[in-house]
Parts: structure tokens; C-alpha cells; sequence
């Protein structure tokens, strides 16, 4: 029977470097694919709040442009404030 080769240092190196090139490669596809996610998570909350802010206007019976002239009330008033 004959005996099994034995790996040189040289070859358990390659060996180690190329399933460390493979778990890079595997880190970096999920980074991508959790990177994807985040992306649609956020633009899912921002959804939501548009929709969160469209019900209050729709509840108080507010147009958008009374949002925008309250809003901007309101930032004008505490600027007065702080410049006091």
C-alpha cells in the first residue's frame, strides 16, 4: 500500500490563504445582502412616517401647506428664543 503524501509547509499555507479568500468572499456577500436590508428597512420607516403624518393631517384636517406655515411658525419662534 502506498503511504499518503504529506503536505509541505508550503501547501497548508495555500490551503489556509484559499479558505481564507473564500470566508472574505462569504463576509463580504453578507455585508452586501445585510446592507440591502438596512436600505429597504429604511426606506420601510420612511414610509411609515409619511403615512403616520399623513392620518394626523388627515385627523386634525390640516393641508400640507398649514404644516409648512405651522412648521415654520414655530422654528421662527424659537429662534426669537434663542437669540434672546
Amino acid at each position: 500500500m502506498e503511504r499518503r503524501h504529506r503536505r509541505t509547509k508550503r501547501e497548508k499555507m495555500e490551503d489556509e490563504l484559499r479558505q481564507t479568500e473564500e470566508a472574505i468572499e462569504q463576509y463580504k456577500a453578507a455585508i452586501a445582502t445585510m446592507e440591502e436590508k438596512k436600505h429597504m428597512l429604511e426606506e420601510e420607516l420612511e414610509s411609515e412616517h409619511v403615512r403616520e403624518v399623513t392620518k394626523l393631517l388627515k385627523e386634525k384636517n390640516l393641508s400640507v401647506e398649514q404644516l409648512k406655515e405651522l412648521l415654520g411658525s414655530m422654528i421662527s419662534e424659537e429662534l426669537v428664543e434663542q437669540g434672546a
